[in-house]
């Protein structure tokens, strides 16, 4: 998916220390900030130039304890049989 970014210092920055959680064996991270400051733009750029996969659960009304499974299930097979 084609991204426009403009990259700042401050957000480079941030891009590197994502990209060096991804890197790390086991490595992951929980980023938490205001809406609309460019975590989910930068952990996307970091993680394609990781070579990792990027995932993300979409809530909706109807997402409960079984879609939470079936999403970890689906992670797991990738983590473990595909080595992604």
């Amino acid at each position: 998916k084609k991204m426009e970014l403009v990259l700042f210092e401050d957000a480079l920055k941030h891009m590197l220390r994502i990209n060096r959680l991804l890197e790390m064996p086991r490595g992951s991270a929980l980023l938490v900030g205001v809406g609309g400051s460019g975590k989910q733009s930068l952990t996307r750029l970091a993680s394609y130039i990781s070579r990792a996969m990027c995932f993300q659960i979409t809530l909706t009304k109807q997402y409960n304890v079984n879609a939470l499974m079936d999403d970890i299930r689906v992670l797991y097979k990738n983590a473990g049989h595909k080595r992604q």
